[in-house]
């Protein structure tokens, strides 16, 4: 079977389109130095450097990270050779570059530390600490709007880490309301007044046992319960007992 010449040339003009459509935004990025840890405290320094290319076939370059600069002198983007064509805030957290004025491939130095993960909000006389999203991005590479790369940590909050240890010290089951409570104001944002409630109840102790005449020592919790109860069901029913006696009936014991 014959194809014919204009089929033919069909043909090839469609297979040429797919392959420069596939092929447009193969953009890809691998890291090249640096370690990127899977959870970062505030404050902590990173240092590293992504190579990204194969990006011809598209007009921009975002790149974007939740790092922020060390210093005011040092910029949280350094491009090497490339700088001298680039035309972007190298301290902004979010920059994008026009790929007509860039080489072939692209090192891109990232060297930042880790934002604080709490911001502080004055409501009146009360101030709040409302905590931030804690994924947060070392990097996320765009060409056009399609996603080329990112890489993400998890952010730890000093303030929450401290507090959440301090509600596992609690063991007591008897203030596991409480602890929710607390752990609700805390994260309302009243985050001083909460992990000061939980150092208080840290503090709390209960003797493990209890000892009755001298002699017999209770260390069971559901005994002492039951000893409790019955202890005061017992005086109830001697009260209740004293107090509906007929009192003239007492005055005439005592004269006789």
């Amino acid at each position: 079977m014959k194809i014919s010449r204009y089929r033919l040339t069909f043909i090839s003009i469609l297979i040429l389109v797919i392959f420069m459509v596939n092929g447009s935004f193969a953009a890809t990025v691998e890291l090249t130095t640096g370690k990127l840890p899977d959870k970062l405290k505030e404050g902590e320094q990173v240092d590293f450097t992504i190579k990204i290319k194969n990006y011809e076939g598209g007009k921009q370059l975002v790149l974007d990270t939740n790092l922020i600069p060390t210093a005011a002198d040092k910029p949280l983007w350094n491009f090497g050779e490339s700088e001298s064509v680039i035309d972007a805030n190298r301290y902004q957290q979010k920059i994008t570059l026009n790929l007509s004025s860039l080489p072939a491939f692209l090192n891109v130095r990232v060297s930042g530390k880790v934002p604080e993960g709490i911001d502080k909000i004055k409501c009146d006389d009360t101030v709040l600490n409302k905590m931030h999203d804690t994924k947060l991005k070392f990097y996320e590479v765009r060409t056009e709007d399609q996603l080329v790369g990112i890489e993400s940590f998890e952010l730890i909050i000093g303030a929450k880490e401290n507090f959440e240890n301090s509600l596992q010290k609690i063991r007591r089951t008897e203030l596991d309301g409480i602890k929710q409570e607390v752990s609700k104001v805390f994260y309302i944002g009243l985050t001083t007044e909460a992990q000061n409630i939980a150092n208080e109840m840290t503090k709390m102790t209960w003797p493990d046992s209890l000892t009755l005449f001298g002699v017999i020592n209770i260390k069971s919790s559901l005994v002492l319960n039951i000893i409790i109860i019955l202890t005061a069901i017992v005086m109830f029913i001697f009260g209740y007992v004293l107090g509906s006696r007929d009192p003239d009936a007492r005055f005439d014991e005592e004269e006789n």
